[in-house]
């Protein structure tokens, strides 16, 4: 059978016009009454009786218009359902929101030309992945170790040292020394409030005072006010090599803190390797080597 005519005389059926029924399928009105007169040729009797610009349906009409509509709604919701699938070539990441601002997005583009069948969608959060329970295939994690049940793969070691713009230390505060910074302006991630005091320890300076103290939600906005010239953040190292480089920012003190936590990309131990997976992680483990001194 002649999937055009079905078509076109189950539109007309449906909306008991031929004009709405070209309207419907894109096309003109004289190509839908072609199609269902090449099916009436095939079938051997009229499905539609043409009274001036309506049309109605004959009793063979009427036979054949409902199971040909259920077949169509048929289709169409089997389409939908395909279309709404997840694909096997998309990989979802749920990624501390700094890790993915500032170690993943500027190495993105990278993956994208180097695989560009496979999509990634990445969502951000400070909460731990269950991932038995959760549509995610990678996570990241903060920690000394993976806890059971979790693969992973360490991106970087949890170092840490001042940062500031150069303007700010040219015109607002020079920093000769560590002590210098009890004339400044302290910028915190809340997510990390002891970095300071850790670093500052580590200098010989526990009992510092600074000027002015400013919170941010997260380590990225701490970076953006340094950047701005707010003040001097205290920042992982990792998260701001791009911008030593440029000059955007500068480190006044070589002096660089350190913890037993490393930073992971995580996933279910029992999981299943798919392609994506197995080309995305032999990615970032390039990406890591290439990051390594």
């Amino acid at each position: 059978m002649p999937l055009l005519g079905l078509r076109a005389f189950e539109a007309v059926a449906r909306h008991q016009s031929v004009t709405h029924a070209a309207l419907e399928l894109c096309v003109t009105p004289g190509a839908v009454s072609q199609q269902v007169k090449l099916l009436e040729d095939l079938v051997g009797v009229p499905l539609l009786r043409r009274k001036g610009r309506s049309v109605e349906l004959t009793d063979a009409g009427e036979v054949l218009r409902p199971p040909l509509t259920q077949a169509f709604h048929s289709m169409e919701l089997a389409l939908s359902a395909i279309a709404r699938a997840p694909r096997h070539d998309t990989l979802k990441l749920c990624l501390l929101p700094t890790l993915a601002e500032k170690w993943l997005m500027p190495r993105l583009s990278r993956f994208h030309g180097a695989h560009p069948e496979l999509d990634i969608q990445i969502m951000t959060s400070f909460r731990e992945i269950r991932f038995e329970a959760e549509d995610v295939d990678m996570a990241s994690y903060m920690g000394q170790e993976l806890p059971p049940g979790l693969d992973g793969l360490r991106l970087f070691d949890d170092v840490y040292q001042p940062v500031c713009s150069p303007a700010f230390l040219r015109d607002t505060c020079p920093l000769k020394t560590p002590a210098d910074l009890a004339k400044a302006t302290l910028l915190h991630s809340v997510r990390r409030m002891d970095d300071w005091q850790r670093w500052l320890a580590l200098a010989g300076l526990a009992k510092l005072r600074p000027q002015r103290n400013l919170s941010f939600e997260n380590s990225s906005l701490a970076i953006q006010a340094a950047v701005d010239g707010l003040g001097v953040a205290v920042v992982q190292c990792e998260y701001v090599k791009e911008a030593l480089k440029t000059g955007t920012l500068v480190a006044p003190f070589e002096l660089a803190a350190r913890s037993d936590t490393g930073y992971y990309l995580v996933w279910s131990s029992q999981r299943r390797a798919t392609p994506a997976f197995q080309s995305f992680l032999h990615w970032v483990q390039e990406e890591v080597g290439r990051a390594s001194p």
